[in-house]
């Protein structure tokens, strides 16, 4: 019963974190069905996307503040939502974000060649 009660849980927490964040992109995107599993393809960030971004650099590494604000972002949703942002100069930084395990991280940060 209690493995129910996990699983009932876990499947109530997804849906209340990962499908309104799929909503958005489908909402930005109207013209590109979503993709199970796909990346998202890159679009202007929304107010939720640059408050991942937020996060980031207060909560993670505040040196990437200096990079300033992404101007483009992608998404792709896993066991959380892993994002890419891209900055004016060409830069990216890859995060991996599962909001209910309150776990954010920089997977990557890829300088530009210019």
């Amino acid at each position: 019963m209690v493995r129910k009660a996990n699983v009932i849980f876990v499947s109530m927490l997804l849906a209340s974190v990962i499908l309104p964040q799929a909503l958005v992109v489908a909402r930005d995107n109207p013209k590109v069905p979503p993709i199970a599993g796909g990346w998202t393809q890159s679009r202007s960030p929304t107010p939720e996307d640059l408050a991942v971004w937020d996060k980031v650099i207060t909560q993670v590494d505040s040196d990437l503040a200096s990079m300033g604000q992404p101007v483009e972002v992608s998404s792709q949703v896993v066991s959380g939502i892993k994002y890419n942002f891209i900055f004016s100069n060409g830069d990216q930084v890859s995060v991996y974000s599962v909001p209910w395990l309150q776990k954010l991280e920089v997977s990557e940060v890829k300088k530009s060649a210019k």
